[in-house]
């Protein structure tokens, strides 16, 4: 009996052994950074620039996945349904991720089936024009809307995404009626409005960059409380309009895994992340492409995006 109890205690003793080196040895292969939008939007590009640059702190490659649909329900659902074990991640950009809950039926998951890890970016939103439009600057865009209500094209990552929420917001604030055009992400919404679909256009400050460096399209104003640092000449909508203009739509972005991912796997990834916004090379890069960086731990970018949700809620029954 006492040699088949000492056995046991050792037998024991190495699976214990096992297990924590197994959970020490993670990552082991490529990790799958989820993106519910299209190639070539806000999303996509900070994605990318991430994958492109935390090889050496993640210790394995990460490869950008694209599932866009239904204005990221489709991305943000199979994330949420994701095996728990780290090797499935997303980029999950607030607030869409939970107006998507608020405002739809049948929608498969809520915002606590996902375990954040850490915030990456705040990307505001820019009101922007084709260069070759008459429209010179926000008050003559004000001006074309109120001779034209309901008329005006604005196209816009949507429906119900968190540019959709900055149009609600603009209209409430400034008492104005656009014809909000939903496109699947910044980037058809960008091509829309060089090929002259729309009159103008709600685009993520980041996905909208090298379009207003080439001087494709002209930005009249940027929604958030001050000025952003790739628009120098870009008034915020608050100083254009003279009148407070929410910037309730700027997105929040972030990592998360699905809910139940082994806490030493969330100190990992949450470290590696932290290391790769600390890179120089990682830095220069994001500043060139206009990402600002915006840190934040796992427990403070729950906080965030508890927070953004409350703030949504108001607009939700003008997007309806």
């Amino acid at each position: 009996m006492k040699r088949l109890i000492l056995s046991s205690l050792v037998a024991l003793s190495a699976s214990v052994v096992v297990s924590a080196a197994h959970a020490d040895s993670f990552p082991e292969k490529p990790i799958t950074m989820t993106v519910a939008y299209s190639p070539g939007g806000g999303n996509d590009t900070v994605a990318r620039l991430m994958a492109k640059h935390i090889e050496p702190y993640l210790g394995v490659r990460m490869v950008v996945e694209n599932t866009p649909g239904a204005g990221g329900q489709i991305g943000f659902t199979r994330l949420a349904k994701s095996k728990p074990d780290g090797y499935t991640i997303g980029l999950l950009s607030s607030p869409s991720v939970f107006m998507i809950e608020l405002m739809r039926k049948g929608v498969e998951y809520t915002l606590d089936d996902f375990q954040p890890i850490a915030n990456i970016q705040s990307d505001p939103i820019i009101l922007a024009v084709n260069e070759k439009s008459d429209i010179t600057d926000f008050a003559s865009f004000i001006n074309k809307v109120k001779e034209q209500p309901g008329k005006l094209n604005v196209g816009g990552d949507g429906p119900q995404s968190n540019v959709h929420l900055q149009a609600a917001a603009l209209e409430d604030a400034l008492g104005v009626d656009v014809n909000f055009i939903s496109y699947s992400g910044s980037g058809p919404a960008s091509t829309g409005l060089l090929g002259n679909e729309v009159q103008a256009a709600l685009l993520t400050a980041s996905s909208a960059l090298q379009l207003v460096e080439s001087g494709r399209i002209r930005p009249l104003a940027i929604f958030s409380k001050a000025s952003h640092p790739s628009y120098p000449n870009t008034p915020t909508a608050t100083e254009a309009a003279g009148k407070t203009v929410p910037g309730v739509g700027t997105a929040i972005r972030g990592v998360a895994a699905p809910k139940g991912l082994a806490p030493e796997r969330i100190a990992k990834l949450q470290d590696a992340f932290q290391q790769l916004l600390a890179d120089p090379e990682f830095q220069a890069a994001s500043e060139k492409m206009g990402v600002v960086l915006t840190y934040m731990g796992a427990e403070e970018f729950e906080k965030e995006l508890q927070a953004s949700r409350t703030e949504a809620k108001q607009y939700i029954d003008l997007m309806k």
